[in-house]
């Protein structure tokens, strides 16, 4: 399978979804409205209630409610976060790229970012996680108070940065 978004992804693979593991969910304790980035049928532990996958084109759907978003990373990753800062609701995940134009564009606009300590272990679609980790350290970012709220009780995970 040739690689696509995902610039953790290795050629060895056999897949290209990596999912977030289910300790991020189990720290932030919210429940979300929507995952606009799941595979068919959603991932049993992340807990939104409802979800576009890829043929539903996520980012071309209305989004409603507390958002989670773990986008495709790569050159797409742009436009997921801009459509995030304009609904201004929810949380996601993705590179601590502070050197991009998409994190001066949106992410730093963003309520709160919680720059996660270490790289995560992302968990790929056989359920397996990659080795040391992803291959570059990883930000959650806030907008809305109930989602900032969530980062600063998780804030021991890294380094936490709340928009004055």
């Amino acid at each position: 399978m040739t690689k696509t978004a995902w610039t953790h992804d290795s050629a060895n693979n056999k897949t290209v979804d990596w999912y977030t593991p289910p300790w991020i969910f189990e720290r932030l304790s919210l429940d979300f409205d929507l995952d606009p980035c799941s595979p068919e049928g959603g991932v049993s532990w992340i807990p939104a209630s409802s979800h576009y996958s890829l043929k539903d084109d996520g980012l071309a759907q209305p989004w409603a409610g507390r958002v989670w978003l773990n986008p495709p990373y790569g050159k797409h990753t742009a436009a997921w976060l801009a459509k995030m800062n304009k609904h201004r609701h929810g949380v996601a995940l993705v590179f601590a790229r502070t050197d991009t134009a998409w994190y001066h564009e949106s992410v730093a606009k963003a309520d709160a970012i919680l720059f996660l300590r270490g790289r995560i272990k992302f968990i790929d679609a056989f359920g397996k996680t990659g080795g040391a980790g992803a291959g570059s350290g990883s930000m959650l970012i806030a907008w809305g108070g109930d989602c900032v709220k969530a980062l600063q009780h998780m804030a021991d995970a890294g380094h936490l940065v709340v928009s004055s």
